[in-house]
This record gives C-alpha cells, sequence and structure tokens, in this order.
C-alpha cells in the first residue's frame, strides 16, 4: 500500500511515533517507493521495500528508550521520566 501524508499511515505508526518521525518515515517510503525496482529488490514487494527504507530513515535519527518506549531524537535527552532513581543519583556524581 502506497502512503501519500500521515494519515494514510498505520495507527501503531501514528500511536508510536513522534510527528517528526513520522515526517522521516513518510519522505523516506516515498523516495523509495518511487525508486523502486523489482529486479534489485529480489522476492521483498514493492511496500516491503518502502517499509524497510522509512524505518531505516527513522532510526538514523531517532532512538526508542529502553524504559518507556518511546521514540526522541538521537542526543537529546529523554523525558525526565526516563530516567530511574539510581540514574538520576548517578548524574549527581
Amino acid at each position: 500500500m502506497r502512503y501519500e501524508s500521515k494519515r494514510d499511515l498505520p495507527e501503531t505508526l501514528r500511536d508510536v511515533l513522534p510527528e517528526e518521525a513520522q515526517d522521516i518515515y513518510l519522505e523516506a517510503y516515498k523516495k523509495a517507493w518511487e525508486d523502486y525496482r523489482e529486479e534489485q529488490a529480489g522476492d521483498l514487494s514493492r511496500g516491503s521495500v518502502a517499509h524497510q527504507q522509512g524505518w531505516a530513515a527513522v532510526k538514523r535519527e531517532f532512538v526508542q528508550s529502553e524504559k518507556t518506549g518511546e521514540w526522541h531524537r538521537k542526543g537529546e535527552e529523554p523525558d525526565k521520566e526516563d530516567k530511574s532513581l539510581l540514574d538520576e543519583v548517578r548524574d549527581l556524581f
């Protein structure tokens, strides 16, 4: 299935990814969809290739918190709630 806008993305992506990450996913997905060549993809469908490229683009710029499961930009401090009490004590020293 081809996605034209963020509204077209599966609910699971819209619920999990921040707006910026959705934009990145959609841009990479659409580019891969346009560039798709069956002979290059082997057994993968056009949608599978586009989906892989979308996620790869997101993962280049975003990371998922192991504690909360929420996505945030790489290098940015996750929400305070993401830190455990032990992490906060370590930051003091």
